[in-house]
């Protein structure tokens, strides 16, 4: 029979292109998987089923599902973005999620949770210097372009991406505190959080930064009334309520630095300022927490308006070049934040259904009012998502007369 030749042996690639073309392979793979998760809805959870997940494995059977979801939602986000390949940081934020996404999805919860625990503790080291990576990209694709990347855009995306985050990191948060037992047995859920007691602490910590910083030390004076009825009241009558406490800490301190920092703005002297106190009233009813903060310190600027809500307006920022706080001490960063804390503020206010607006009175002061539900069953999370319905609460919600 005619003998053929034997087939020429396989072409081998150069190793170095085989390393790229598994690599791409398994890039798209990967890609392919954080595209079929982000379309996936969530799945908002409340500080009711929280509470009722207080065993460790509970708490990771629900995350270890949820969180490829929702770190997926926010990995299109930033592919969204025309151009986010040029933005170091966004490249950064985005490779940090990818991370994390791959971690949950491969990591395993048998036969112990120690793994599982190592991914989610790797997860929130990697989340720490998010918030300022994000804000900074927001700045560069502004000056990029004006047009597209204006405040509209930028505070729609950042409102959208943090609270989806801050979601993700709350239960991140409630697992390891339930296996370190850091918080107690509830983990960083308060289910007999008191707010007049968090709001005088967060008073106490603000006149103490205050007074280091500028040398001066306002009043601040906690007022606490109710309606409500029941056996979780204080002392004062206010009820207690299940909440995350260190989220209400924040607020109030970032609403507290606001206020305290005008005042000593605003006041020529001691005295002036021993006549113009800030106020906070802390008040509820069977369903709702209002908590009410006030200076006197002249109002918001008309002109300033709803800038105060945008992540790219800080006015420690202009401060900074205008003889306040930065310019006198060089700290400005530590009683005015760094420009986000207030929208940063209200997003904690809005994850559990609650809502967070301030009213200018032009020549007095200013009010900041601040509601939260206090049934655990209607304290549902917020998570901002394409494929998914939701809302923000907003202080029309609680006019006398709405609809």
């Amino acid at each position: 029979p005619l003998l053929l030749p034997p087939p020429p042996p396989p072409r081998q690639l150069p190793r170095q292109a085989r390393w790229r073309s598994a690599t791409s392979t398994a890039q798209q793979e990967v890609n392919e998987e954080v595209a079929r998760f982000a379309e996936m809805e969530p799945h908002p959870t409340s500080l009711e089923d929280i509470l009722a997940c207080l065993e460790p494995w509970r708490a990771a059977k629900f995350i270890h599902t949820e969180m490829p979801i929702r770190f997926a939602e926010r990995i299109r986000l930033i592919g969204n973005i025309p151009g986010w390949e040029e933005i170091s940081e966004l490249v950064t934020v985005h490779d940090l999620h990818l991370k994390a996404f791959r971690n949950f999805r491969l990591v395993e919860r048998h036969p112990t949770l120690d793994e599982f625990t190592a991914v989610v503790k790797e997860a929130m080291k990697d989340q720490q210097e998010v918030v300022r990576l994000m804000s900074e990209a927001m700045h560069k694709l502004q000056e990029r372009d004006p047009q597209q990347f204006g405040p509209a855009f930028v505070d729609g995306f950042l409102d959208s991406f943090l609270l989806n985050r801050f979601g993700s990191n709350v239960l991140m948060s409630q697992y390891l505190a339930l296996v370190n037992l850091t918080h107690g047995p509830t983990g960083i859920v308060d289910p007999q959080c008191n707010p007049a007691k968090v709001c005088r602490e967060a008073a106490k910590a603000v006149l103490d930064v205050c007074e280091e910083v500028t040398g001066r030390r306002p009043d601040i004076l906690v007022e606490t009334h109710s309606s409500a009825k029941g056996e979780d009241l204080d002392f004062n009558g206010v009820p207690r309520f299940s909440y995350i406490p260190g989220a209400l800490r924040y607020v109030m301190c970032e609403l507290l630095k606001n206020s305290c920092r005008a005042t000593v703005e605003a006041c020529a002297s001691d005295t002036e300022i021993e006549q113009k106190p800030v106020r906070v009233i802390v008040c509820a009813d069977d369903y709702r927490v209002a908590i009410c903060t006030s200076d006197q310190a002249g109002g918001i600027p008309f002109e300033v308006g709803s800038h105060v809500w945008s992540y790219l307006y800080s006015t420690a920022r202009k401060n900074a070049t205008a003889g306040g706080f930065k310019a006198r001490t060089g700290r400005a960063d530590e009683l005015a934040g760094f420009g986000v804390g207030l929208p940063i503020s209200r997003l904690y206010a809005r994850y559990l259904g609650g809502s967070l607006d301030l009213i200018s009175l032009p020549g007095y002061g200013t009010h900041a009012y601040l509601f939260l539900p206090r049934l655990s069953s209607q304290q549902v999370e917020v998570v901002p998502d394409r494929d998914a319905h939701f809302r923000y609460h907003t202080l029309g919600d609680y006019a006398l007369g709405h609809h």
